[in-house]
């Protein structure tokens, strides 16, 4: 029994293919580790490509046999070694050692020589520096390995920073002329802002709009695509709040004009006979500053 049980075990690993890792390493964008740092043996083309997107995914230590299960899962019998792999992103240790200006964020880095990935040492420190950073394309980042034996080395970053703002997709599509009362049919992003496009930054903004054309699942809402809704009407009562930096009045007024969200419009008082002109904030309440 003991010698089927061992034919068994010896038939299944001769057709596992076999990857030697390095116990750590950076991974510097999204393009997959570099090839040349693992050794392979008995391993198709399919197998070495998924392994290199796989481990490319991972930001810090993850044991071997959880990857060697994730690549079961994708039809690869393989066996790793070490036990275990460091695996280090880029775009963590510069969000952790640079401060960087509010919404800017690492869209991509490359090696110098075109590298994706960079073998470390144990014991091995890392620094990063930017001495002129504009924060745009293609700026140039100083990388140094502190080795554990005193030997610095350096290298040069080339790294794409973008701008991320907040914007909110639609889960469901939406139909022209829909209004937003239902918030579970939109979601915060982040997206990389783009210019001269109006994304909507807040969700409470959204109560104050109706949709002008269709809106499929997945699109970004964009001011364009509203039409903002008349909170208050010409001729019809409304609150009127009336401030200073000494008092706050709360009272009633008639509009005199339609107005949306942000709308200046002239309301009247009829207690004081007088006009103002008021900033519409809410449903049938118009703010004015004096």
């Amino acid at each position: 029994m003991v010698l089927i049980l061992t034919l068994i075990i010896s038939f299944a690993t001769a057709f596992a293919c076999e990857f030697n890792l390095p116990h750590s390493f950076i991974v510097f964008n999204d393009n997959g580790v570099d090839q040349n740092i693992m050794n392979s043996k008995d391993c198709g083309e399919d197998a070495i490509s998924d392994l290199t997107k796989l481990i490319s995914s991972f930001d810090g230590r993850v044991a071997s046999f959880q990857i060697q299960e994730m690549m079961s899962s994708k039809g690869h019998r393989v066996s790793i070694n070490p036990q275990s792999l460091q695996v280090q992103q880029f775009k963590t240790i510069l969000r952790d050692q640079l401060i960087l200006p509010q919404g800017i964020h690492l869209k991509n880095a490359q090696l110098q020589n075109l590298k994706n990935s960079l073998v470390l040492n144990p014991g091995d420190q890392i620094e990063v520096s930017c001495t002129s950073c504009l924060y745009g394309n293609r700026q140039p980042l100083n990388l140094t390995i502190k080795g554990f034996d005193g030997v610095n080395n350096s290298f040069v970053v080339s790294a794409d920073f973008v701008k991320m703002v907040k914007a909110f997709k639609l889960l469901t599509p939406m139909n022209a002329f829909a209004g937003f009362e239902n918030s579970e049919h939109i979601q915060e992003v982040l997206t990389e802002a783009i210019p001269h496009t109006d994304f909507i930054l807040n969700k409470n903004d959204l109560k104050f709009y109706k949709t002008n054309k269709p809106l499929k699942a997945g699109e970004l809402v964009r001011q364009s695509d509203l039409t903002a809704i008349n909170l208050v009407r010409a001729g019809l009562k409304t609150e009127v709040i009336i401030e200073n930096k000494m008092i706050r009045i709360k009272t009633q007024g008639i509009s005199r004009q339609n107005g949306s969200i942000g709308e200046f419009v002239e309301v009247y008082q009829p207690q004081k006979n007088k006009k103002y002109q008021g900033k519409v904030i809410d449903n049938n309440k118009i703010m004015v500053e004096l």
